[in-house]
């Protein structure tokens, strides 16, 4: 997290309006890019051990409870809320990070489009 920090102050002090720096701006995002997707499979890899948790719970309460199908079933959902819930914390993290990246893609692209034009733009001129 230290690292994207310094990479967006970084970004957040070049000029859009300099080539150069425009240029040095989508090299910084690229980084940033490449951060945001070992965070994101990362916690990817956390949210499926989450599920992997969250169904061993739910298999051993099967085992353990006796009853119809249904009691098994309604224990087994009782015992496993808990795994759940952080199951349900680690897909939000999972698809923050996705998101993000994303939109640092997005962001690249646009980047790259307006170097472009401003480089027609100066051959133009």
């Amino acid at each position: 997290m230290e690292k994207l920090k310094k990479l967006y102050h970084e970004i957040d002090h070049l000029s859009e309006e300099l080539p150069a720096e425009l240029s040095k701006k989508i090299y910084l995002y690229a980084q940033v890019l490449q951060v945001i997707g070992k965070l994101y499979s990362d916690s990817t890899r956390e949210f499926k051990r989450a599920y992997a948790e969250r169904k061993r719970k739910w298999g051993e309460a099967l085992l353990t409870y006796e009853g119809t199908g249904k009691e098994k079933e309604g224990s087994a959902e009782v015992e496993s809320y808990k795994y759940r819930e952080i199951e349900a914390d680690r897909e939000a993290e999972m698809i923050r990070w996705k998101n993000a990246f994303i939109s640092t893609q997005e962001i690249i692209n646009a980047l790259k489009i307006q170097l472009k034009t401003m480089m027609k733009e100066y051959e133009n001129s």
